[in-house]
């Protein structure tokens, strides 16, 4: 894992290179690579980048980025894994390619040499990578099929300028600042910007399995080079319930197995969930002693797993640690984190990651295997199985009753449950034949978010997000991002059901834009690497084609991965009530000492710039609300708060 930044002329005027914006940049992102940089840059070429090093495979100099093939004709920075590296490197050389060292990242320049762009293709892994072409003239930057490691990147000043953490692009003298009040919108509902924006006014996010290219004459296409949605499997077989629970445990292993590539020491995160367990129960196959970490909170009795972490960690014999915290630590963290964020990930669940990270790191151990992406494939959360349940009555009464009966239930339901927000939004949208299920994490509704942000809804069009997501309707209104997704789904796969088009939209927003930041943020803010074998692209591929009836049975959530797990962990593990990972906010924003004091100090500051794009009065009032009445509106002022301290200052 590391850390890669740079950029690339793409204008007809002369440009000077100077390298001392590399070495601003690149102290920016040291913690995501504390074992050293290098730079290297063309004047002829008009390109420069720097790579920090985090070294885990090979970890001698030969392993050290940017990396040249030895006719000096192509340069590569990887920021990331390739999996089956040897694999490849064995094909590789049988074409005659010759090697200089045992890193994955020479795969990557051989296979380029070989395959052209299309070697990302070939790839098994995690990454960002950027390739230039010396010959043709020709940059790329590649984001991986599921978006686990991401791509900053603007093209202000006529460069294209490019990053791991948009930080490092602030070092850039023609990079202008200035906050997207679109995103801001965006980010009320989903608790983080929708790629391709960001919180800021012409600085992206290159969305996941996409490439940009730069050519030889300096035109700059971006391009979608891999798609989940794959049909390889006969459905009667996939009817099997014992077919789905082989496969599922084989391509498991193989993940888990991939994913313990290391010349550094590995650890998992053990909340005592069954995702985490089954990462330490299928890692105990290839390794003498897993070490496992959990974190826990003093004030937070409600969301403690720490028995079934000790559960499973005794079952498996692993060498565990543990550490407990509280408001005071979480609070003491708040600028911290959100200096790591750069852009806001209004999810408290960064405070825990960080915080076992740190153990882990302070444990001697680099890389980690989490296990975000189980509960999205296989249908974990109640909150999906509330939605396939209702789902078949709204369905057929939005598609049969008028629409002016629709929308009379609808102002009935507002005016007779006028703070039942979530499910005024459920029917206003059933009411408007608009998408039921914008995403799991859904925080301020519509209705809400109006009270709370100053955006209007007026579209403006952004050339760049067009390009990326032609089609894509850039107003305000948070609808459209799910709209995108699924009018997009609907053209490779007209027969996909409700489920499936719920786990297609969490795959191309929530998880790698949310869920899957908070990760690498938090992990890099440690020098950790953090790896998500659930996320594998095959076994993404073969959940996605698993039908609904095994992944939620019953009244079963996870149906099918449960059977899975059965013989492999406990049965009291594997059917225990759902807790999920998460942080005592409810309790912080209700009765804490730090945060709540915080949230209202910053409401008074004359100078904080985003008294320009929400509702001050508003939000005081739903700190008001939230401290005197039964509703709890913890997580929405978590994310405002989130919100407010970023870039907080005028």
């Amino acid at each position: 894992m590391c850390g890669i930044a740079g950029f690339c002329n793409i204008s007809n005027s002369q440009f000077s290179l100077d390298e001392s914006f590399l070495h601003a940049m690149q102290q920016t992102i040291e913690h995501r690579g504390p074992d050293g940089y290098r730079t290297w840059s063309s004047q002829k070429h008009e390109v420069a980048f720097v790579h920090r090093r985090l070294s885990i495979v090979d970890l001698s100099d030969a392993g050290f980025q940017p990396m040249e093939d030895a006719e000096k004709t192509v340069v590569v920075c990887c920021n990331g894994e390739i999996y089956n590296h040897e694999v490849l490197r064995k094909e590789l050389e049988s074409y005659g390619h010759v090697y200089r060292s045992k890193s994955d990242t020479e795969t990557i320049v051989h296979a380029y040499k070989q395959w052209g762009i299309d070697c990302t293709s070939k790839f098994e892994g995690m990454f960002f990578i950027v390739i230039f072409d010396q010959i043709k003239n020709e940059l790329y930057l590649v984001r991986d099929r599921i978006g686990i490691k991401p791509v900053y990147f603007s093209l202000q000043g006529g460069v294209l300028s490019f990053a791991s953490e948009i930080k490092a692009l602030w070092q850039l003298p023609w990079i202008q600042k200035s906050i997207n009040s679109t995103a801001v919108s965006h980010y009320l509902t989903y608790l983080v910007s929708p790629a391709p924006m960001t919180l800021y006014e012409e600085m992206y996010k290159l969305p996941s399995s996409f490439y940009v290219k730069v050519d030889t004459k300096r035109n700059v296409t971006f391009h979608e080079w891999y798609c989940p949605i794959v049909k390889t499997y006969d459905q009667k077989l996939l009817q099997d319930e014992q077919f789905c629970v082989q496969k599922i445990r084989t391509l498991l292993r193989s993940s888990i197995k991939k994913r313990m590539m290391s010349d550094v020491p590995f650890g998992v995160f053990l909340s005592g969930g069954i995702d985490s367990s089954l990462n330490v129960a299928l890692m105990s196959e290839y390794t003498r002693q897993v070490k496992t970490f959990n974190v826990s909170f003093s004030d937070g009795p409600e969301y403690s797993e720490v028995q079934w972490a000790r559960k499973v960690a005794n079952h498996f014999k692993t060498d565990h640690h543990e550490l407990v915290i509280n408001e005071k630590d979480a609070f003491s963290f708040f600028e911290k984190m959100v200096y790591h964020q750069d852009e806001p990930i209004g999810d408290c669940v960064c405070v825990p990651l960080y915080y076992v990270s740190k153990l882990l790191k302070d444990s001697g151990v680099t890389v980690v295997q989490v296990g975000e992406g189980s509960d999205e494939l296989f249908c974990g959360y109640n909150r999906y199985a509330q939605y396939l349940q209702l789902h078949p009555w709204l369905d057929i009464s939005g598609r049969y009753m008028p629409s002016f009966l629709k929308k009379t239930a609808s102002n009935v339901f507002s005016s007779c449950f006028p703070k039942r927000f979530d499910k005024r939004e459920l029917v206003n949208n059933w009411a408007r034949s608009r998408a039921l299920f914008w995403g799991g994490a859904v925080v301020f509704p519509e209705t809400l978010k109006h009270e709370m942000n100053l955006v209007t809804t007026k579209e403006k069009k952004d050339p760049i997000v067009e390009q990326i997501y032609s089609g894509f309707n850039q107003n305000a209104d948070s609808h459209n991002v799910a709209e995108y997704h699924l009018k997009k789904l609907k053209k490779i796969n007209p027969q996909a059901d409700f489920l499936q088009s719920m786990i297609y939209l969490e795959l191309k927003q929530r998880l790698p834009e949310l869920l899957l930041m908070r990760v690498d943020k938090m992990t890099m803010a440690t020098s950790v690497e953090g790896r998500v074998p659930f996320l594998d692209h095959k076994l993404v591929e073969f959940a996605l084609q698993v039908p609904k009836s095994l992944k939620y049975k019953d009244g079963i959530t996870k149906y099918i991965l449960k059977k899975a797990c059965e013989g492999i962990l406990p049965n009291d593990v594997i059917y225990r009530k759902k807790m999920g990972f998460a942080a005592p906010a409810t309790r912080w924003f209700k009765n804490g000492d730090y945060f709540k004091e915080h949230l209202l100090d910053m409401l008074s500051s004359k100078n904080n710039v985003w008294g320009d794009y929400v509702n001050f009065d508003a939000i005081k009032s739903l700190v008001h609300e939230n401290k005197t009445c039964r509703t709890d509106y913890s997580y929405h002022l978590w994310a405002l708060q989130n919100l407010i301290g970023c870039h907080a200052k005028k």
